[in-house]
C-alpha cells in the first residue's frame, strides 16, 4: 500500500509543478520533513506534542509501523489493521486529487 502512496504523491507532485526540476526541489520538501516525522530515525513519543500530532498525517509513520510489527513483533493484520486503512485512505485521496488534477491539466 505504501508503494500505491509514494505513486501518487509522485503524480500529485508531477501535476502541479510546470518542470521536473520544480518536481525534484518540491520532492526534498516532502520528504525530508516526512523521515524526520515518521520514527525511523527519533521515536514518536520523543517529539513535541504538535509534531505527535502532525505525524498522524504521515503515510511513511503507518508504513513503519505495519513494518516492525511484522518483522520485529510478528504480529498481523489483527493488531495493525489501523495503520493499513490509514495507509489506504491515504492511496485513495492523495490518487483522487492526482487525477483530478491531471484530468484538468489534459483539458
Amino acid at each position: 500500500m505504501y508503494v500505491f502512496v509514494g505513486i501518487s504523491l509522485g503524480i500529485m507532485l508531477a501535476t502541479v509543478s510546470s518542470s521536473q526540476q520544480q518536481v525534484v526541489l518540491t520532492s526534498f520538501f516532502i520528504n525530508l520533513p516526512m523521515v524526520q516525522t515518521s520514527g525511523a530515525i527519533a521515536p514518536i513519543e520523543a517529539m513535541p506534542p504538535l509534531f505527535q500530532a502532525l505525524s498522524l498525517l504521515n503515510p511513511l509513520r503507518h508504513y513503519i509501523a505495519i513494518i516492525r510489527g511484522i518483522l520485529l513483533k510478528g504480529v498481523g493484520l489483527d493488531v495493525l489493521w489501523m495503520n493499513v486503512l490509514a495507509l489506504v485512505a491515504f492511496a485513495v485521496v492523495l490518487l483522487i486529487i492526482s487525477i483530478s488534477k491531471f484530468r484538468s491539466q489534459l483539458s
